[in-house]
C-alpha cells in the first residue's frame, strides 16, 4: 500500500550544463524525504535504474537505517531475450560513483598499488578507456567476463573484442580474467572477496593497496558489484549512461517477455539481527 495513495515521479537531471555527472546527488536528494522515514520494508526495485542511480539510492538507504530494523530488499529482473536490442550512450569522462569514492583522490592514497576491475561489455571500449586513463598509473587490470553465459560464446567475443587494449594497454593476460556467472551476482561479489582479500593479506595496509571496481556490463553482474563495493568498501569508478539507440527497426508494438531470471536480495534488517562482524 502507498501512503495517501499516491504515486510520486520526480524528474532528475543526470548530467548538468556543465558537462558534470550529477545523477547520483540528485537521486539521492530525491529520495531522502522517503528514505528517512520510518518504514518497516523498503524495497528498491533497480531493474530499469542506472547504476549512477541505483548505487547511490541503495547505499543511502542503508546508512540511514544502519541502526535500525528497517527490512532493505534489492530487487533486479533480466531477460537474456531483450524486446529490443539496445546500445548505451556514454558520457565522454570517467567520474568517481556518488558515495563510493571511499579515499580516491586524497594524500593517503597517493602511493597504493591500484587494482583496477572492470566489467567488459559490448560496444564499450571508449569507456573502457576513459576509466583506464582515469585510474593512470595502475598496478594491475583483472576483467570481469560473463562465464557461464546465455550465449556460451559472450566470453570469448567480448575478450576478442578487448584483445587490443589487453596487448597494448592493460598488460593483462588471460591468467589475469575473471569468469563469473551471467545470471547470479553473488558469484560476481565472491570472486571480488576473494581477490580482495588475498591483496589484503599481501598489502595489509590501507594505503598500500585499493580495489576499484567499474560496473558496465551485465545488469546481474553489476549488482554483485554494489553488493562488493557496500560489503568491503570499495571505491567505484564508472561513466554514465546518457541515452540509448538501436540498430535495430523498432517494432509498431513492443511485447515484453517474462523476465529470464528475478532476483531479491535481503540487504539489512531483522534477517541480520543475530550476525556481528
Amino acid at each position: 500500500m502507498l501512503p495517501n495513495g499516491k504515486l510520486e515521479f520526480i524528474d532528475v537531471e543526470i548530467i548538468s550544463g556543465d558537462g558534470a555527472t550529477v545523477a547520483g546527488r540528485n537521486a539521492t536528494k530525491a529520495a531522502q524525504p522517503w528514505l528517512s522515514q520510518q518504514y518497516k520494508d523498503i524495497v528498491i526495485d533497480a531493474t530499469g535504474m542506472s547504476r549512477g542511480t541505483c548505487f547511490p539510492i541503495v547505499r543511502q538507504a542503508m546508512e540511514l537505517h544502519k541502526e535500525s530494523t528497517t527490512n532493505i530488499h534489492l530487487l533486479m529482473a533480466s531477460s537474456d531475450q531483450p524486446a529490443v536490442k539496445l546500445k548505451s550512450e556514454s558520457n565522454s569522462h570517467a567520474d568517481w560513483m556518488h558515495g563510493f569514492q571511499e579515499d580516491m583522490e586524497t594524500y593517503i592514497m597517493r602511493d597504493a598499488l591500484t587494482l583496477w576491475v572492470p566489467q567488459l561489455t559490448e560496444d564499450s571500449l571508449p569507456s573502457m578507456n576513459s576509466m583506464f586513463s582515469a585510474l593512470m598509473p595502475l598496478a594491475e587490470v583483472c576483467p570481469i567476463v560473463p562465464f557461464p553465459s546465455a550465449r556460451p560464446r559472450r566470453g570469448d567475443e567480448l575478450l576478442l573484442e578487448y584483445f587490443d587494449a589487453f596487448e597494448s594497454q592493460w598488460d593483462a593476460t588471460a591468467q589475469n580474467v575473471i569468469y563469473a556467472h551471467e545470471a547470479d551476482p553473488m558469484d560476481v561479489f565472491r570472486s571480488i572477496s576473494r581477490m580482495h582479500d588475498a591483496r589484503l593479506k599481501v598489502f595489509p595496509d590501507k594505503s598500500q593497496s585499493v580495489t576499484v571496481l567499474s560496473p558496465a556490463g551485465w545488469r546481474l553482474g553489476s549488482l554483485g558489484m554494489l553488493l562488493a563495493a557496500i560489503d568491503l568498501s570499495l571505491p567505484v569508478l564508472y561513466v554514465e549512461t546518457i541515452g540509448y539507440t538501436t540498430d535495430s527497426k523498432i517494432p509498431e508494438s513492443v511485447t515484453i517477455p517474462a523476465p529470464s531470471k528475478l532476483w531479491h536480495v535481503w540487504l539489512a534488517g531483522v534477517a541480520y539481527d543475530e550476525i556481528t562482524c
